[in-house]
């Protein structure tokens, strides 16, 4: 008899093809009544996979007496209790690194947008200005900015190390503490950092610990 796994959200094909050859897989989303299910089906759940958006509320990992591992595919796993599934000898995974690359271009991308104006260059273009005004107001290049770095993790050196290569950027960081091999600028002071650069690029963690630190 396979085991039970709970999948909250969506997963691909090829994933969904191998948890259905290893698991009986319940489908969080095809869920109508969670306490039914749950006096049903909740002791059977050893596993649970989700997303960093989705996660797993308290409720119910609280009424899976048999859950083992939670299995979140994404880098974030904020929407998970990692502290009380841990206190229950619950194992927690996700997949750090592997969208760092993908988040840092992103990131630069947006960077990119903004100095350059894009979606305002966009609406002059798509509402007819260009014609009756002509072309839009000049903008600025992020090529030799100041850039401070909000959270110095994997994907923030990634976004660091990118921006110095590829548009020969000043880099700073704050974080808890300097990062040991690290040659970018430390501020231990985040505001004195902002007053110093052209850019801040948050990439830190989300919750309680970093809300509203900017």
């Amino acid at each position: 008899m396979k085991p039970h796994l709970l999948l909250i959200g969506g997963t691909t094909p090829r994933t969904m093809a191998a948890m259905q050859e290893n698991f009986t897989v319940h489908f969080g989303k095809d869920v109508t009544d969670w306490n039914r299910f749950l006096d049903e089906t909740g002791t059977s759940i050893v596993a649970v996979a989700t997303n960093g958006h989705d996660g797993l509320k308290p409720e119910i990992m609280a009424r899976l007496p048999a859950l083992k591992v939670i299995s979140c595919y994404g880098v974030g796993y904020d929407a998970i209790d990692a502290k009380a599934a841990a206190a229950a000898g619950v194992i927690v995974t996700h997949t750090p690194n592997v969208l760092n690359r993908d988040v840092a271009n992103l990131a630069i991308l947006l960077m990119l947008a903004v100095s350059r104006r894009l979606l305002h260059d966009d609406a002059w273009v798509r509402s007819g200005k260009w014609k009756s005004i002509g072309n839009a107001p000049l903008t600025s290049s992020i090529e030799g900015k100041k850039v401070g770095i909000l959270g110095l993790g994997r994907i923030g050196e990634t976004i660091a190390r990118k921006l110095a290569a590829a548009f020969d950027c000043d880099i700073s960081y704050h974080s808890r503490n300097a990062k040991p091999g690290i040659a970018y600028r430390y501020y231990p002071d985040l505001e004195a950092m902002a007053r110093d650069v052209d850019y801040l690029v948050v990439i830190t963690p989300g919750g309680a610990a970093t809300n509203r630190l900017v």
